[in-house]
């Protein structure tokens, strides 16, 4: 059996986002973290791939992330 790592780093990314999404609606303010493990995988997953848009993407939405969990404690 040949298995591809790097698209299992792909899926567990798309798992991770798509989880904080999920936590995101709940409400749960650990969503954030979730959603940062999921954007940390798909720019190393951009990365070996070669995709420079979804990696830019990647680390947009990273720093989106970073920036709601700081406005979720501040309120």
């Amino acid at each position: 059996m040949n298995i591809n790592y790097i698209e299992i780093i792909g899926w567990l990314g798309f798992a991770f986002i798509s989880y904080g999404y999920y936590l995101n609606a709940k409400k749960k303010n650990h969503c954030f973290y979730v959603w940062a493990v999921g954007n940390f995988l798909f720019l190393i997953y951009s990365t070996l791939i070669g995709s420079f848009p979804m990696f830019t993407m990647s680390f947009f939405t990273l720093g989106m992330n970073f920036f709601g969990w700081i406005k979720w404690k501040e309120s």
